[in-house]
C-alpha cells in the first residue's frame, strides 16, 4: 500500500502491524529502519486525517414524546446549579486563610 490512500482506520492497522513486526528479536537492521520509515509516513498521514476531520458533526437522538424538553429556563437554572456546585464553600467564622 505505498502509493494508496488510507483510511485512519487502515494506518491505524497497519501501524499496529509494524509495531508488531519491529519488536520481534529476528527483524534485521535493515528492515527495523524500513519500518521506522513506513511507520513515520503512516503517523503522518494519521495525523493529517485527525486535523482535518469535521469536529462539527452532530449526532441526532431520538427522544420519546413522553419525555419533557427543557425550555431555556430550564437550562438556565442548571447553568446556575453547576456553578454553585464548582464554587468554593468558606465558612465565615473560619479566619483568616494561611497560604
Amino acid at each position: 500500500m505505498t502509493d494508496e490512500r488510507y483510511t485512519f482506520e487502515a494506518a491505524r492497522v497497519r501501524l499496529e502491524e509494524i509495531a508488531t513486526l519491529a519488536r520481534k528479536k529476528d527483524t534485521s537492521l535493515e528492515k527495523s529502519l524500513d519500518l521506522l520509515e513506513e511507520g513515520v509516513r503512516l503517523a503522518n498521514i494519521c495525523t493529517e486525517l485527525v486535523d482535518h476531520t469535521d469536529l462539527s458533526a452532530t449526532v441526532a437522538v431520538e427522544v420519546p414524546d413522553s419525555v419533557p424538553l427543557p425550555d431555556a429556563a430550564d437550562e438556565a437554572a442548571v447553568d446556575v446549579e453547576v456553578a454553585a456546585e464548582d464554587a468554593a464553600v468558606v465558612p465565615l467564622d473560619a479566619g483568616p486563610v494561611e497560604a
